[in-house]
């Protein structure tokens, strides 16, 4: 796990156990959680040629914050704060020598794209809890909005270089499904990831857009 992940995921937890405590004196009934993640990424492209090669994955780590809609707490929204990793694997070649990064589809090439987001995630919250029950079912449903910086490109021969070509922001679909601690998840952008002046050799625009697919870690 790079070293980076380790220290944004320090700082946000400490961040986020403090303003969980702001409100320990109401009465209400409120699921606020920290939850972890880990995915595969899927790429859906529009790329003659490409080939997504090795593994691709995804990691989250975040708190939500729990806003009861119904008194005794099975509805509610979900407002969030998170930290995510991103890594992608592909036979595409990134030229970031010209102006703007221009792309290549290279044979076989396992070539990385590795990006970190800060995530805000909203959400509709079903669940049959309780506030002395743990081990319930819950269906959480909504969208993320994605900050995205870090982004680095590695070839298959070569060393990992600092290029701007993914979307500074995104937004994305989520589900969340599950029993007590462990969940299933789902999550598909809703733009592609890469910038607008990112292009082919022939100025055709690569579109690829992810789907996360794993699991999630929710702690009370």
């Amino acid at each position: 796990m790079p070293l980076q992940l380790l220290f944004y995921a320090g700082i946000l937890l400490l961040g986020c156990n403090a303003f969980a405590q702001q409100d320990s004196l109401s009465t209400k009934y409120r699921e606020d959680q920290f939850y972890v993640s880990f995915g595969l990424q899927l790429q859906q492209e529009n790329i003659s040629g490409f080939k997504q090669n090795g593994f691709s994955n995804n990691f989250q780590i975040g708190f939500v914050r729990d806003i009861p809609l119904s008194a005794k707490g099975k509805t509610a929204v979900g407002l969030g704060l998170g930290y995510a990793y991103n890594r992608l694997v592909s036979n595409l070649y990134l030229d970031s020598e010209r102006d703007n990064p221009c792309f290549f589809i290279e044979g076989n090439d396992e070539n990385r794209q590795t990006y970190s987001s800060i995530v805000i995630p909203l959400s509709f919250r079903l669940r049959t809890s309780t506030p002395d029950r743990t081990d319930f079912w819950r269906f959480y449903g909504g969208v993320k909005y994605s900050f995205n910086f870090a982004e680095h490109y590695k070839p298959f021969y070569g060393k990992s270089i600092k290029v701007d070509f993914i979307r500074k922001n995104n937004a994305s679909v989520f589900l969340s499904m599950g029993y007590n601690t462990w969940n299933m998840f789902f999550e598909y952008d809703l733009n592609s990831i890469y910038k607008s002046e990112v292009k082919f050799s022939d100025d055709r625009y690569p579109k690829l857009q992810t789907i996360k697919l794993g699991l999630i870690f929710y702690i009370l």
